[in-house]
């Protein structure tokens, strides 16, 4: 299955992100209920589809994530990805989900075509901002940065829930449930957790860093034109100053996510001075990117404006089962969910 996957950049003939994954199941056991559903041919494996029953805090509304869709090559088009789809519908629909919701890689034109023929809609865009981190940059002195001490978790807790009331899909955390957040998802904890203090040691700003290499790596199968552009530039630039480091094509990304992120609106000085902060980590750490995973309205993203970053989008996409699908103009990302 893993070799089939290694078969299947997503995206198209000008564009299409690679994926290694350590395991194919290993992403699911971050969720308490998940299946995946493989079809065979002539006893070989032919595609699967994996999906994920969730439940909205308020409502108490299941609803399910299609969390992936792969083909063997030598079974595309003949009408198995649509088959995997409609067995994980049924299957969704046998433990009462609302509704259904996926993401798609924007340059992927052939699984949007066929997610809206089967029934799909777009409903927002997540941007995937992305920082390279090749110089250190200068941390307001006023500010204190430090890994959270979760004994004092709480009041970090709280800016999270804060930061984002109201946005759907997200179910505010207790100190209890985002601990155990923390040390549920691998390569992430406590230990890579920070939060900023103010003058007043309020806590203003706070951020995860997740390495996401022990579950996955990514790459470019087919660069992007703009990106074969920019590494031209700043090759020629390389000689006289630090430029960024782009990987070549099919080489994979050192990666770390900015995850769990919040902060005081009317101080984004604060997020700015976390941001360089862990800029620097990164570049310790012998890391090329920052991404943040973001709601095209998020506040982060004016932010991150002023660092220049490279940004990627992945469509929301979603189908009702029964009744109308909810609002998704401010939605919250689960980085469980972030594993192509």
């Amino acid at each position: 299955m893993i070799e089939i996957e290694r078969l299947c950049p997503q995206g198209d003939e000008n564009c299409a992100m690679g994926v290694d994954k350590k395991a194919i199941i290993a992403r699911y056991k971050m969720y308490d209920n998940w299946d995946v559903l493989v079809a065979e041919e002539n006893g070989k494996v032919a595609g699967w589809i994996g999906l994920t029953l969730k439940t909205a805090p308020e409502q108490k509304e299941k609803y399910a994530y299609i969390t992936e869709v792969m083909v063997d090559p030598a079974f595309q088009r003949t009408g198995i990805a649509t088959r995997l789809i409609k067995e994980a519908e049924k299957k969704a629909q046998e433990t009462e989900a609302a509704y259904a919701y996926c993401y798609i890689y924007e340059p992927n034109k052939a699984s949007r075509l066929l997610f809206e023929k089967m029934g799909y809609s777009k409903m927002t865009g997540i941007k995937f901002p992305g920082i390279s981190t090749y110089k250190k940059l200068d941390v307001p002195p006023e500010y204190s940065i430090k890994t959270v001490d979760t004994k004092k978790i709480d009041d970090a807790v709280a800016l999270i829930n804060e930061y984002n009331s109201g946005f759907t899909h997200f179910t505010p955390f207790t100190g209890q449930t985002f601990e155990s957040h923390l040390k549920l998802v691998p390569s992430y904890g406590p230990e890579n957790f920070w939060v900023v203090r103010d003058m007043d040691s309020k806590i203003v700003a706070c951020a995860g860093l997740w390495d996401s290499s022990e579950l996955f790596n990514l790459c470019y199968a087919r660069e992007p034109a703009a990106v074969k552009a920019m590494k031209l530039v700043f090759g020629v630039l390389s000689h006289v100053t630090k430029v960024p480091k782009f990987p070549a094509e099919g080489e994979y990304f050192k990666i770390l996510y900015i995850v769990d992120y919040a902060f005081d609106k009317r101080q984004p000085d604060a997020m700015m001075a976390l941001l360089k902060y862990l800029n620097n980590f990164s570049i310790d750490m012998r890391q090329d990117f920052l991404m943040a995973m973001t709601d095209p309205e998020d506040d982060l993203l004016e932010v991150m404006k002023k660092l220049k970053p490279q940004t990627e989008t992945w469509n929301v996409f979603a189908k009702p089962f029964e009744g109308n699908l909810p609002a998704f103009s401010q939605f919250y990302v689960d980085i469980r969910d972030m594993v192509p």
